[in-house]
């Protein structure tokens, strides 16, 4: 197997590409697709093209690709199955292609499963491709030749005209079928020259179009192009839109269906050259909690292109980053919420071994209740905490304590906290109060020190 890095794309011709159903529809993170001839004959090799597109919307790395197939294939490097060597990685949107090659052993209905494993060995990606191995076309056993004539009158032998040759096939590739084939058939002295013709395939191609980005609230039109590039014409096909969320539908192509959040239409026949677009037009919108300096949202359109024997699809896929233009709103400083903190002791100087109390105190002075706020307090160094006179849950980490989110204070409102702590050693204790808030610019700090006595 070898790769290279491309943009998504899916063919069908001579060549069909088939995916398991799932995928086609963006349920596995991986999106496969094989490329391939779908008639062969005993003793040819066979190309395939296998496409792994990473449709997860996050990085993948360490992709196993691992091919399980009939004994009618025959590959150089092992029997089946067969894995790549190395692994694959793949960012968001990106597309990988690699190529198979098979030499056809048996005749009769022959295929291959290409399965993409990740590093836990997990299914996330999974495509078949069948083959139709025809035996090798054998000539009739000549004639009989006529008894020998008595040795004194011999006949004169008879003259066989040569057999009709045709020209040598030029090589053609997977999208291409030439049509019809001569195939040459040995001739005896009494029948005449006969043919055998295979009828010319079809070969379709769906390419998607759209933007790569836009605003929120921005239109953004796609258009799905289906060609027919093979020597015969197609069948009827369906055509199906699908989008993901931030995607809203406003108009399509006339003749559609919509059902949930899809688009289809049935498209005719086409004949060797012909082409038609479909198109779909919506509005982007980025999400709520987004604003002008975060992060651009991604969204995607798949185009797929199905109604072909054997359940094969074509798919296609365009993906639309959306930045909004909403201005983050400016973030008040604490102060500017109109919130004041003090802190203060009740017991000032302490006595050796004796507890103080800090009281600290959250007033709302603003006009408007306030965000859920945090409060923390800082102990001195070698403090002790006295639990039974502590009236609050709080966490403790060393000389760090957390109290309780405090929820919402009415305007003109406050809410006080208390917390009685010990210094085993005489000497000054400061002690500090910090108040922030997520949804604050800022915090606001005060501190307090108590004298502790030496014995």
């Amino acid at each position: 197997m070898t790769g290279c890095w491309l943009r998504v794309r899916a063919v069908v011709a001579a060549a069909v590409v088939v995916l398991v159903g799932a995928a086609a529809r963006g349920e596995d993170p991986v999106l496969v697709s094989v490329t391939g001839p779908l008639v062969g004959r005993v003793g040819e090799r066979a190309s395939f093209e296998v496409e792994l597109v990473n449709r997860s919307g996050k990085p993948l790395q360490k992709l196993r690709v691992i091919d399980y197939f009939d004994k009618g294939f025959h590959h150089e490097a092992s029997a089946s199955p067969i894995e790549q060597k190395g692994t694959i990685d793949l960012m968001p949107g990106t597309a990988r292609r690699l190529t198979l090659d098979f030499l056809l052993d048996e005749p009769g209905r022959q295929c291959h499963r290409v399965e993409i494993l990740d590093q836990s060995h997990v299914f996330v990606g999974g495509a078949t491709h069948c083959v139709e191995v025809q035996p090798v076309a054998t000539a009739p056993a000549p004639p009989l030749a006529a008894p020998p004539a008595p040795l004194a009158a011999p006949a004169a032998a008879a003259v066989f005209p040569p057999l009709a040759m045709t020209p040598p096939l030029a090589a053609t590739t997977p999208a291409t079928v030439a049509a019809p084939i001569p195939v040459p058939v040995p001739l005896s002295p009494t029948t005449a020259a006969s043919t055998i013709t295979v009828p010319a395939t079809a070969a379709i191609e769906l390419d998607l179009e759209g933007p790569a980005e836009t605003l929120s609230d921005g239109v953004v039109s796609y258009v799905a192009t289906v060609k027919n590039k093979g020597a015969g014409a197609s069948s009827p096909t369906t055509l199906e839109f699908s989008w993901d969320d931030h995607l809203t539908p406003l108009e399509a192509s006339d003749g559609y269906n919509l059902v949930a959040s899809k688009v289809s239409w049935n498209l005719p026949a086409l004949e060797p050259g012909g082409q038609l677009k479909r198109q779909i037009n919506l509005r982007a919108k980025a999400p709520a909690d987004a604003y002008r300096d975060s992060p651009a949202t991604r969204s995607c359109v798949r185009a797929v292109l199905g109604g072909f024997g054997g359940g094969a699809m074509v798919a296609d896929e365009s993906c639309v980053l959306i930045s909004s233009s909403t201005p983050r709103p400016r973030v008040r400083t604490p102060s500017e919420a109109g919130l004041k903190l003090s802190l203060a002791d009740l017991d000032d100087p302490v006595r050796h071994g004796d507890p103080t109390t800090l009281v600290c105190t959250v007033t709302n002075g603003g006009t408007e209740p306030s965000c859920r706020l945090d409060l923390v307090i800082l102990l001195p160094a070698q403090a002790r905490l006295d639990s039974d006179r502590t009236a609050a849950r709080v966490r403790i980490d060393d000389s760090r304590v957390s109290f309780d989110p405090i929820q919402a204070i009415p305007p003109g409102g406050q809410r006080s906290f208390e917390i009685t702590y010990r210094l085993p050693a005489g000497g000054p204790g400061r002690a500090s109060a910090i108040l922030s808030s997520a949804e604050l610019d800022g915090t606001v700090e005060r501190s307090c020190q108590t004298s502790f006595l030496e014995p």
